[in-house]
């Protein structure tokens, strides 16, 4: 009992000093970001624009929130992209064929809950890396995609006025209902990670397994709901992301893992585990698409913006290791 009131004093210590103080720093370069792109750009400022950014993150966000308990429980997952494009794959194809919005939504839901516990059993059960659990799965729900539409977009519905549909609509025709969704989602996961015993075990996970296996915390339990969560928060982007276009292809999603690592490693959340907020990551995601948003208006092209986000992945890595190593 005396190790869990110890464990739980040190990890509650580091969410309330260090990371808020992190945030407050993601928060002042998320505003240099957009003063800089302001005077840079003659559209940036304008609401239709800024609207526009908020609804393009969205997806990586609500992504990032599931990412988010994995990296921190110290684990990775590079399949969410393939599972977002899965899952939507699923819910377009039930649909183009005259299916029920709800057993589509179901299905698709039930494909990412269900990769994620895959991935989540392999790596701890399996004592497999999950770097290598989830490239796999990476090519496996790809592959699904591929198979389940032949490679073909899915793009006619019969009802395209079914609930489902209104998740890729607007308010009033300003206000989309995805920024909606986020914003909730988001909400929930900061109450749950900051002020659930899950959130505290997550983190007494990611900062030391054996600590927490010692103080009676089921690590692979943990690891494994993480998992979870992060395949449904990629199934439910995919199928957001099917309501706004109204089609999708095998190819939705490719590349989206890369966007919500870096969304999750900019907001402060340590790779190697054991520290990261929500807040961080959501404030991550803004600036991911006010980075992107801007490059766009100046004309950059897209294999520079590529590149760059990756440059971002590296700076933020090597940051986040040099001041993890001078507070030592």
């Amino acid at each position: 009992m005396l190790m869990i009131k110890n464990l739980r004093r040190e990890t509650s210590t580091t969410k309330t000093t260090k990371i808020n103080f992190q945030e407050l720093g993601i928060l002042l370069v998320l505003v240099i970001i957009c003063l800089v792109l302001s005077f840079l750009t003659n559209n940036f400022y304008k609401p239709a624009n800024l609207i526009n950014i908020v609804r393009q993150f969205s997806e990586i966000s609500i992504m990032a929130i599931g990412m988010t308990f994995v990296i921190i429980s110290a684990e990775i997952d590079l399949s969410v992209g393939s599972i977002y494009g899965l899952a939507a794959i699923i819910a377009g194809y039930l649909l183009h064929n005259g299916y029920s919005a709800t057993l589509a939504f179901l299905l698709a839901m039930l494909t990412g809950v269900g990769l994620g516990f895959i991935n989540g059993i392999i790596s701890t059960k399996g004592k497999i890396p999950s770097f290598i659990v989830t490239l796999s799965m990476l090519q496996l729900a790809r592959g699904g995609a591929y198979a389940i539409s032949h490679g073909w977009p899915i793009s006619e519905f019969p009802d395209t006025n079914s609930w489902l549909f209104f998740l890729g609509h607007s308010l009033g025709g300003v206000f989309p209902v995805q920024i909606i969704i986020m914003l909730v989602l988001n909400l929930i996961a900061f109450i749950v990670l900051s002020r659930t015993t899950f959130g505290f075990k997550v983190y007494a996970v990611g900062g030391n397994k054996n600590a927490a296996r010692l103080a009676g915390i089921n690590v692979d339990s943990i690891k494994i709901a993480s998992f979870v969560m992060a395949g449904a928060m990629a199934a439910l982007a995919g199928i957001i992301g099917l309501a706004y276009l109204n089609s999708v292809s095998a190819t939705a999603g490719a590349g989206r893992e890369m966007d919500v690592i870096a969304a999750v490693i900019i907001g402060g959340t340590n790779l190697f585990g054991g520290k990261g907020t929500i807040l961080g990551t959501l404030l991550g995601a803004a600036i991911m698409g006010a980075v992107r948003n801007g490059m766009v208006l100046l004309g950059v092209e897209a294999y520079y913006q590529e590149a760059f986000i990756g440059l971002v992945i590296l700076i933020a890595v090597l940051a986040d290791t040099w001041l993890a190593k001078n507070k030592k």
